[in-house]
């Protein structure tokens, strides 16, 4: 079990922003990643250094029949950045080809593949996702009159390559300031230059779907430039124009390709991964012609062999992770400080996955080596935790490597096979001079600590606002405090993952599984509450929608003290309208829908004083909980209605039922049932009451000085309910230019209100203003000597004190206090009852 270090990644969200539509806490990871909804591209391609150079030769190339290779790599970045320019010069009449190289052959340029090309009749080479550090590769390509254009997106480690064109999003000299493109992404720049010379630009939009795969593959930021990419090619996914693409689609998700909402994970997980097997053990090109085949026969074939790839390679990959687990706890290598584990036996086309997955167990860098004997040397992949630069390493023992390069978080190297053990020694002993220990505790970033009735329907469809998940957007990670479980079990014919029942202040979450957990099952049995850190997916099973809990970690919750509860919200941080489904097999039914509380805590969905079908028992448990706590009521909108093979989904929207019923005959009676309507058991307070009597009883023009947090809204819902009642029309801001009462709210014109023909004018400003023939109330008001105020961070561990988000048997408890003489702790938000 690795060790782990909770970390609070997020900001408290006190108050909500009511202008927006989506959740504070999206709000705030939107604003904290700096993640833009727009999905145009807002660039321009000749703001790269040197495209305008590469645009020319490469239509010049088109105009006069040169042929053309694109060289790539025979990673999925360069398998979809040379089906990319392809295709896309194809279509423009090119006289074009590819080549990509063995795996054997090593990555990036080479002269033997530069003189072959040159022999085929290459006039222009352009590579692909390679080619940066290339320097004697090029001068050899400048020697046989070879033009190279290149576009890679890999650091420049020296001078550049005297190639016609360099493009680079790395180079210092672009106006261009996103750094972080694929080598796909780059390459679709130079094609984007080329079609909008061509006034053209439209066409590229098929691309997107390739640009998509490679972008994700190659595990870049999907941040910026990269996540419109991803998100736009995920949406061309489903009507791809690349025949073989679509076939593989429909393989892999035969009931749903062509509806299927893809994700990030699709391609990272299950897409990317198939392409991807070609170039580990056979030939990437293999992959490339699924792109490029228009025959549907032939693409199905394609798609065997590169299952079979694929296939072969898992199993390759399993046997040589369990042999290289087995070695590490045999050995019991994870006390040290460098996980190497070297085999004759192991396939170098895989290793690196399998370092990640060792990493990933035992949270420490790890090396994978092919021992190959009859070459007297080694092959190695490497993989890194946070905070160690595992080329730091390579270069402390760079006088017995053969040759290296990579970056912190992933290098490979060469090394003679007798110098093995020295190697290890070495690097143990490096890391241990220079890092602390806890370096190996993994963090674990936590986006927020939620209460349970947040794990909604609503909530999950929010979250996917914030897609595509990947590199610098990560999926977020959740956590729920002081937890109860129940029916802890590992999973059928494994003790590798641990399933089971979460409880949280009444709220059930079933079947919460961890992957990889088993080893914490001890840990779980032996504590009497838990903390949990989570992702959260929306499923379906048996065409019904179920929110899971994927548990990322577990702590034990006396121990896990420096990870302090939140403030309670109680719900009134939830925004309305929330959606939600419901399920039913009646086809009749439209949006003359009901809400009623039942005896057993739950909510039943009515329709004609019949039931219809049940909201889901944690929604049902919140709805309840705020009707009691706050007095809310609820009405409900039937939005769509979908006939599934199991039942019918209703897709629903409960919103705060603002509806006053009341069949008060006396204007007493009625501004009581307005009162109890709008603050249940409290009263008005000394502003909101002058305000009130002014405007209704003494039916004057009435002009209020009053701040924000004093109960603005209570007065204009008063107003608006009445009105109501009354059947009789408000104007808000001059929403109505013919209205029976007029509200203004920081209205700026003022001239406009003079000009109104009416006494029914309430004016609220928070600035001291004016107006002529206007009673002026001022707010003026006096808090109890006995109050303290405290701000939301220092209230998070006072058991007594009043805030917004008390409920109201809390709040009247405190405000009654007030009268007494004892210290009283209260945020701003009490002002609102003096």
């Amino acid at each position: 079990m690795k060790k782990t270090t909770w970390v609070k990644n997020y900001s408290n969200n006190f108050y909500i922003d009511k202008n927006s539509k989506y959740d504070s806490i999206i709000e705030s990871i939107l604003k904290d990643r700096n993640l833009s909804l727009d999905e145009n591209f807002n660039f321009n391609p000749l703001d790269f250094q040197d495209m305008d150079k590469a645009v020319q030769r490469v239509l010049k190339a088109i105009e006069e029949q040169e042929k053309i290779y694109i060289y790539g790599d025979y990673d999925v970045d360069g398998i979809t950045s040379v089906s990319l320019l392809y295709l896309a010069f194809s279509e423009l009449g090119a006289n074009v080809d590819y080549y990509i190289p063995l795996r054997d052959d090593g990555y990036g340029l080479n002269k033997e593949a530069i003189k072959f090309l040159k022999e085929d009749g290459a006039k222009l080479v352009i590579s692909v996702d390679c080619g940066i550090n290339s320097i004697e590769e090029i001068d050899l390509a400048n020697e046989l009159n070879l033009d190279f254009i290149i576009t890679d997106h890999h650091e420049i480690t020296g001078i550049l390559p005297r190639a016609l064109a360099v493009i680079n999003p790395k180079r210092n000299e672009n106006k261009y300031e996103f750094k972080y493109l694929a080598g796909v992404g780059t390459a679709f720049m130079l094609a984007l230059a080329i079609f909008n010379k061509k006034n053209n630009v439209s066409a590229l939009d098929k691309y997107l779907d390739i640009v998509a795969i490679g972008t994700v593959a190659d595990i870049v930021p999907l941040i910026s430039d990269n996540r419109k990419f991803v998100k736009r090619g995920l949406k061309t996914l489903n009507n791809t124009k690349w025949i073989g693409l679509k076939q593989l689609l429909r393989k892999i998700y035969p009931e749903d390709y062509q509806d299927r909402i893809y994700s990030a994970y699709d391609i990272g997980y299950i897409i990317a991964p198939i392409f991807n097997a070609a170039g580990r053990l056979e030939d990437a090109k293999n992959a490339v012609k699924l792109f490029l085949e228009e025959d549907a026969f032939k693409c199905l074939q394609m798609i065997e062999e590169l299952l079979q790839n694929n296939n072969e390679r898992k199993e390759i990959q399993k046997k040589i992770f369990e042999k290289s687990v087995s070695e590490v706890e045999q050995k019991e290598l994870y006390n040290r400080n460098l996980i190497l584990v070297a085999n004759k036996s192991f396939h170098h086309g895989v290793i690196g996955i399998v370092a990640s997955k060792i990493l990933d167990k035992y949270y420490s860098p790890t090396i994978i080596m092919e021992i190959k004997e009859t070459e007297g040397i080694a092959t190695a992949s490497c993989r890194s935790i946070d905070g160690i630069n595992i080329v730091d390493c390579l270069n402390s023992v760079s006088d017995i490597l053969i040759k290296y390069g990579g970056h912190s978080g992933a290098a490979g190297f060469t090394i003679a096979i007798d110098k093995i053990d020295e190697f290890y020694d070495r690097v143990d002993k490096f890391i241990a001079e220079n890092f602390e220990n806890n370096i190996f505790n993994k963090k674990i970033q936590i986006t927020e600590i939620l209460e349970p009735y947040k794990v909604s329907y609503d909530f999950l469809k929010q979250l996917e606002v914030l897609e595509p998940f990947g590199s610098k957007n990560h999926t977020p990670v959740f956590a729920f405090k002081n937890c109860i479980y129940s029916n802890l079990r590992f999973t059928r014919n494994s003790t590798e993952h641990i399933i089971f029942d979460l409880h949280k202040n009444g709220y059930t979450f079933k079947n919460c599984i961890f992957f990889n957990g088993g080893d914490y099952y001890d840990l779980i049995a032996n504590s009497k509450n838990i903390d949990v850190a989570f992702k959260l997916k929306l499923e379906t099973f048996k065409d019904r929608y179920m929110y899971k809990l994927q548990i990322e970690d577990i702590k034990n919750s006396q121990e896990n003290l420096e990870f302090s509860d939140e403030i309670e919200k109680n719900g009134k941080d939830i925004k309305f309208p929330i959606e939600t489904v419901a399920y039913t097999r009646r086809n009749d039914l439209d949006s003359n829908l009901s809400l009623k509380f039942n005896e057993y805590n739950g909510i039943d969905l009515i329709k004609d004083r019949t039931l219809v079908a049940s909201l889901d028992e944690n929604l049902a448990k919140f709805l309840t909980d705020l009707h009691k706590n706050f007095s809310y009521n609820f009405s409900v909108k039937l939005k769509e209605k979908i006939l599934k093979t199991e039942n019918i989904n209703l897709y629903l929207e409960i919103s705060k039922d603002k509806d006053l019923n009341s069949y008060a005959i006396k204007e007493a009676q009625l501004f009581m049932d307005i009162k109890k309507h709008l603050l249940g058991d409290f009263n008005y307070n000394s502003i909101q009451k002058k305000v009130l009597s002014s405007f209704f009883k003494n039916k004057s023009k009435t002009l209020v000085i009053m701040e924000k947090g004093r109960g603005i809204n209570t007065i204009i819902s008063t107003i608006s309910l009445y009105a109501l009642q009354k059947k009789q029309k408000i104007s808000i801001n001059l929403d109505l230019k013919e209205a029976d009462f007029y509200i203004f709210y920081n209205f700026e014109n003022l001239d406009e209100i003079k000009n109104l023909k009416t006494d029914n004018i309430l004016v609220i400003n928070d600035k001291n203003i004016n107006l002529e023939n206007f009673i002026k109330i001022l707010d003026n008001y006096e808090i109890p000597k006995n109050i303290k105020f405290l701000s939301y961070s220092d209230i998070v561990n006072e058991k007594k004190c009043y805030h917004y988000f008390l409920n109201n048997y809390e709040k009247k408890i405190l405000i009654d206090e007030c009268n007494k003489n004892i210290e009283i702790l209260a945020t701003e938000d009490i002002k609102i009852h003096f």
